[in-house]
C-alpha cells in the first residue's frame, strides 16, 4: 500500500465507502454473526445471502446485488438442501448469483488443508463478491482463546477475501458468560477476532423472539436493536 502525505491526501475526492448491506457489510469488509446455539444463525446468514444475491432489502437495510458463496460445514448436504429449498419458496432466485458449498468439517488454519480447499473454490470459477463461512467452530480446529492460533486463522480468512476482493461473513458462537452486559464480549474466543471484523451482529434470544444487536465501525449512524421473528422459514421484522 502506498504512503500518503495527509495534507495532500485529504484533498482527494474519493467516493464514499460502498456496501453490500447498507452500513453493516462494507465491500471487502468483514462481519461476525454470533449467538447461542439454536438461535438460527445459519438461517439468518442464508437469508442475507438470498437478499444480497437478489438485491432485495434485508430487514430494513438496502443491499447491492452481489454474487454470494455460502460455505457450510455443519449439516449434511441433504439437510442443507432442504433448508435452501424451504426458504427459497419465498423468493425468485437468479441463476449464477447464489452458490453453496457443503463440506465436511475442515480445519483451515492448516496450510495444506487450506490450499486444497481454496483450490476447489477456485476451480468452480464463480468469483464470489461475498463469502459466508458457517461456522467457525467447524473450519477452525485451534484454540479459540489463543491469540497466536487465532491470528493464523484470521490470516487465512484475509487471504481468502483478498483473492476475490470479497466481503466475508463468519458465523460463530457466543460464550457462556450471560452476565456480561456487552454484546461485544459475548463473542466466544480471543478478542483478536472481534477486533479484526468491521461489524458484529449478535443474535440475542428474548421471550418474544430474536433481537439483533449490531455494532458497525464503518456505519454512518448508530444502529438501534432490531427485533425480528422467524416464520415459515423466513425472517421478518416485528
Amino acid at each position: 500500500m502506498p504512503i500518503h502525505d495527509v495534507s495532500e491526501y485529504i484533498t482527494w475526492r474519493l467516493p464514499p465507502q460502498p456496501f453490500y448491506i447498507q452500513d453493516i457489510l462494507p465491500q471487502q469488509g468483514t462481519m461476525l454473526v454470533y449467538g447461542d446455539p439454536k438461535v438460527k444463525k445459519s438461517w439468518l446468514v442464508q437469508h442475507m445471502a438470498y437478499c444480497v444475491g437478489i438485491g432485495d432489502e434485508w430487514l430494513g437495510f438496502r443491499t447491492t446485488q452481489a454474487r454470494v458463496l455460502i460455505n457450510q460445514f455443519e449439516v449434511s448436504p441433504y439437510a442443507y438442501h432442504n433448508r435452501l429449498y424451504l426458504m427459497a419458496r419465498h423468493y425468485t432466485l437468479p441463476s449464477q448469483m447464489i452458490y453453496e458449498n457443503t463440506h465436511p468439517i475442515v480445519y483451515l488454519e492448516d496450510e495444506e488443508t487450506y490450499n486444497r480447499w481454496s483450490a476447489e473454490i477456485r476451480a468452480a470459477e464463480i468469483a464470489p463478491n461475498v463469502i459466508i463461512m458457517d461456522c467457525m467452530s467447524a473450519c477452525f480446529g485451534g484454540d479459540e482463546n489463543n491469540g497466536e492460533q487465532m491470528a493464523i486463522f484470521i490470516a487465512k480468512m484475509v487471504r481468502l477475501k483478498t483473492e476475490y476482493n470479497a466481503s466475508l461473513i463468519l458465523v460463530h458462537h457466543a460464550n457462556k458468560n450471560t452476565l456480561n452486559p456487552s454484546s461485544v464480549s459475548r463473542a466466544r474466543g480471543h478478542s483478536r477476532l472481534t477486533g479484526w471484523v468491521d461489524t458484529l451482529v449478535y443474535l440475542c434470544e428474548q421471550p418474544t423472539g430474536i433481537q439483533l444487536q449490531i455494532k458497525a465501525r464503518q456505519s454512518t449512524r448508530e444502529i438501534p436493536p432490531i427485533n425480528i421473528s422467524f416464520e415459515d422459514y423466513n425472517w421478518r421484522l416485528r
